[in-house]
């Protein structure tokens, strides 16, 4: 029996409800098994039950719409958004690498690919030939197997879903609405045409919720057709990609688990059953009338009011994260935190040696609150609510914004530590519960009695061994030398080590893996060249022998140039790099000719070799015995005792080397055809390219980013706002001694604050803060800001438009709606606390201004209220607070300050590097720093 719309909607929330309440209180100390999820009706798009209209399921229906979750919300969070929510034409421009359009996965540098990554279109483009690699449907094709859905498969980047939008209102050659490699009937194409793709058609894809929340293990083949050896897993994982999304069958991937989720569960159906399966014929989908995949329903599994009861996780398992992070195994050796991570024994209790072994494994973690689970998936450490009371109900709107640091990827930068997943220190040293396995007091304690039973402190004074110890804890993190013996597949994977700054805002070496790559640009206009525009300078071809091999061509003339290898990769063809000079000369003539016919002016392409990320190595951590030993860093002096200084040819020293790659000719990076982007590379007689740890550590400490965005040295830096309590906003917003006050000007309990956390040191003083109340919510919880120093000319025209001196960088400061549209000024009524940099020891109000400029040409004095100013001392930046409702280019200005602009020297060979002096940005100097530990600013020269 189907019962109607609104019964079914009504008995859905009703039941849904009930779980709330007794839920948790029945499944206590099960956390991680499967539970039987009420029964609920499964839901087309339009509302309908699937068994009425024979159409796919829809999450968003079934789960959000028709149901008890808030799927807008879950399907906002990073995972799966991966940069749509940070995406804008200029990102990369801002940031010297025009290629890129976000961030993330989703218009950043692509995880497939190597140094021939496919990039995403920009929005707006001119003309064909400015279209990049995909569209967003391309996209999808392309990365189907490592997306759940949601986020920006479902939705463009106005924030609208898709397949919602008049494709007769479309601008064309958008690239969320055009395509590469396909027609306009969605049918493959060569990669020279670019058609409008047709969503209506497609559909999108929804957020598949059973690939987190269906157990893998109890995924099962009904169909007969279906060889006996293949298992669910891959089975539906063939369906989704192969059959269906690389197909062009959108709006049925999410189908496909639903053909292997075996219902059987005690609380529910109590015999093996699927919920459809696709109607076949010798293995290929039939098709109906419509050219869509035929779906045969499954009666049986729903009861008579048409329902369904699912066995589903509450919390992701292990299988389940690595589906789409599998690619860990040779990024960091990091398999997972399943079964086989767990240690095991000998018949005389000898620990085996796996590689994939973490000795956390199985521990009991017991949190402040004082519940307790074991360690045995990701959720012990990345889940926000993983440790909450087994009583609690059942958090139907988790945000799913999964806990993370300072990673090796720069989407959504301002959730990191925000909050922190559990990480070395919390477990072990800050937490009330604390776990130190050798018992003593504190891990300083720990590790000075360890090392003093070991000799390894012989020679030292009683009273250095703290100092000593703590220095050590205090430079080198946790994993650096607790994760050891990695291995890719089975594969030795070189350690290397760099700084990164941790949670606590303090840089400590961590052990990482670099993604070492390549691209090509042209060094006059800086264009990064697209792997359509690259792959034109080859023709597949065959040789006498049947073997494959590139030709070398010119592109505009046809002309051949020479040969390179070829091979099969991932479904595509992939051509070799040149093996001589002169083929890489050729090359280098065969982009000129591509980048000419452009338009670009005097093109002068060149292969510049970076690492696109530093993949830091958290997992996976050894016994005490296996971790780095002392003379593993320092060798011992003539009477036994280490030296204070790291070895040279020590893990931290300048002989650990890691080659980067062989070029066929050394000229090649001598005439400038091939450039080096990290100072650290260099490159051998015979052409090897080389890196060393202990170069490595000296730029690190200078630019401690984790990926080749230089977050850390950024002259722009995007996030959301956050909520917090009014005290602990004032905290966020670090306004020292106004924090008492805030209450003054914002009258809620509760602000919104958005922090500069990364970036130029002058972004770093920058905060935003503004009432939360229902008109704010609707607007800045999911609103993004952009802060970004200004250039050097918009810099001297505030300088000079008649405010007086400047004692404050120029910053532009941008708000955009969820649908990408800037904001002048406040909509909501009120203003906004703006908490800008201050470079001065001025403190009366009189003689200080806010000037405000809509494009950073034109400048006004705003008026604005001076509601704070803190003065800059020797050690310490001071802030200036104003309130004003505008958003645009500001500074602060005083007749009684003269200033000058930071010098900044453009010599490339000079050692010193600057974010490049516009809006008095911050000027590193590398030996001053190196030498004394800490970082100077650059000033603006201020008198009275």
């Amino acid at each position: 029996m189907i019962i109607s719309h609104a019964h079914r909607h009504l008995l859905h929330h009703l039941v849904c409800c009930c779980f709330i309440v007794f839920s948790s209180l029945s499944q206590a100390g099960a956390l991680d098994e499967p539970v039987a999820h009420p029964a609920i009706p499964v839901l087309d798009e339009s509302g309908a039950h699937v068994l009425n209209s024979g159409q796919p399921y829809s999450p968003k229906t079934t789960c959000g719409t028709g149901g008890c979750h808030d799927y807008e919300q879950i399907t906002h969070s990073f995972h799966f958004e991966t940069g749509r929510d940070e995406a804008r034409d200029d990102f990369g421009a801002l940031r010297q690498l025009p290629q890129l359009v976000s961030p993330g996965y989703f218009g950043g540098y692509n995880c497939m690919g190597g140094s021939n990554p496919d990039n995403l279109a920009k929005k707006n483009n001119a003309q064909v030939s400015d279209f990049a690699d995909h569209g967003s449907a391309g996209l999808i094709k392309r990365c189907i197997s490592c997306h759940s859905g949601g986020g920006w498969m479902e939705k463009d980047r106005n924030n609208r879903r898709y397949d919602e939008v008049n494709p007769d209102t479309v601008n064309p050659l958008d690239g969320d609405y055009f395509n590469r490699g396909t027609d306009e009937n969605n049918q493959s194409a060569d990669s020279s045409v670019v058609s409008q793709w047709n969503w209506q058609k497609s559909g999108v894809v929804e957020n598949d919720c059973f690939l987190c929340h269906f157990k893998f293990d109890d995924l099962k083949v009904f169909d007969d057709q279906v060889s006996a050896d293949t298992s669910g897993y891959d089975h539906f994982r063939s369906v989704r990609g192969t059959d269906l999304a690389k197909k062009g069958f959108f709006r049925y991937v999410d189908s496909a688990i639903l053909e292997v989720m075996n219902l059987n569960h005690p609380d529910g159906v109590t015999s093996d059953k699927s919920l459809l399966n696709f109607s076949r014929t010798d293995g290929h989908l039939n098709l109906d009338d419509n050219g869509n995949p035929l779906l045969n329903w499954n009666p049986d599994a729903f009861d008579e009011n048409g329902k369904v009861v699912i066995p589903m996780l509450r919390y992701p398992n292990n299988d389940n994260c690595m589906m789409c992070h599998r690619t860990s195994n040779s990024r960091r050796g990091f398999y997972g935190f399943g079964e086989d991570t767990a240690m095991e024994a000998d018949a005389e209790g000898i620990i085996e040696e796996d590689y994939q072994d973490d000795v956390h494994y199985g521990k009991v973690w017991t949190e402040t609150n004082g519940e307790s689970r074991a360690i045995e998936n990701c959720n012990s450490c990345h889940s926000g609510t993983y440790f909450k009371p087994s009583y609690s109900n059942v958090d139907l709107d988790s945000p799913h914004q999964f806990l993370k640091g300072n990673s090796d990827m720069d989407v959504r930068n301002d959730l990191d530590f925000n909050p922190a997943p559990k990480s070395c220190e919390y477990c072990h040293e800050t937490s009330p519960n604390r776990a130190i396995p050798s018992g003593h007091d504190t891990m300083l304690d720990a590790h000075r009695e360890r090392w003093k039973a070991s000799s390894d402190l012989q020679g030292y004074t009683a009273g250095s061994l703290d100092r000593i110890t703590q220095t050590h804890l205090d430079v080198i993190s946790c994993q650096a030398c607790h994760i050891t013996n990695k291995k890719s597949r089975g594969r030795p994977l070189q350690i290397l080590y760099r700084y990164r700054r941790g949670e606590d805002n303090k840089l400590k070496i961590i052990p990482y893996n670099p993604r070492l790559r390549y691209y090509w640009k042209d060094k006059t206009s800086g264009y990064v060249m697209n792997q359509t525009e690259r792959n034109r300078a080859f023709r597949l071809e065959t040789d006498a022998d049947g073997n494959k091999y590139g030709a070398l061509i010119n592109p505009v003339s046809g002309e051949q140039l020479g040969t390179v290898g070829a091979r099969m990769s991932h479904g595509s063809w992939r051509f070799s790099d040149p093996a001589d000079y002169n083929t890489f000369k050729a090359l280098k003539q065969a982009y000129d000719s591509v980048l000419a016919e452009k338009g670009l002016a005097n093109p002068d392409a060149v292969m510049v070799w970076t690492e696109s990320n530093y993949y830091i190595m958290s997992h996976n951590t050894r016994l005490a015995v296996d971790s780095l030993q002392c003379e593993q860093c320092h060798e011992r002096k003539q009477n036994g005792s280490f030296s204070a200084l790291v070895s040279e040819q020590g893990v931290l020293g300048k002989e650990n080397i890691k080659q980067v790659t062989t070029l066929p000719d050394k000229r090649l990076v001598d005439e400038g055809l091939i450039i080096f982007d990290k100072p650290y590379m260099q490159v051998d007689d015979s052409g090897v390219v080389t890196e060393n740890i202990a170069d490595i550590l000296y730029d690190s400490k200078i630019n401690p980013s984790m990926s080749i965005l230089n977050a850390e040295q950024a002259r722009v830096m995007t996030g959301s706002m956050h909520k917090y309590a009014l005290d602990n906003a004032a905290n966020q917003a670090q306004l020292g001694a106004y924090s008492s006050r805030l209450g003054e000007q914002i009258f809620t309990p509760q602000a919104y604050v958005f922090k500069g956390d990364y970036g130029d040191d002058a972004l770093r003083h920058l905060a935003l803060l503004l009432e939360a109340n229902s008109a704010t919510d609707a607007i800045f919880s999911t609103a993004q800001i952009q802060a970004s120093l200004a250039s050097n000319e918009q810099f001297n025209r505030a300088q000079n438009a008649g405010f007086g001196g400047l004692i404050s960088s120029v910053i532009n400061l941008q708000a955009a709606y969820d649908n990408g549209q800037n904001m002048s000024q406040l909509t909501t009524g009120g203003q906004m606390l703006l908490k800008l940099p201050y470079y001065s020891d001025i403190t009366d109000e009189s003689k200080i201004k806010l000037i405000h400029s809509d494009n950073g040409n034109d400048w006004n004095d705003l008026n604005a209220k001076l509601v704070f100013v803190q003065a800059q001392t020797d050690g310490e930046t001071g802030f200036a607070l104003f309130l004003t409702e505008h958003f645009g280019y500001f500074s602060v200005a005083s007749q009684n300050a003269s200033t000058q602009p930071v010098a900044v020297d453009t010599d490339s060979s000079a050692e010193t590097t600057s974010s490049g002096g516009g809006g008095g940005g911050s000027v590193f100097l590398l030996p001053i720093l190196l030498l004394l530990g800490w970082r100077f600013r650059g000033r603006l020269s201020v008198s009275k």
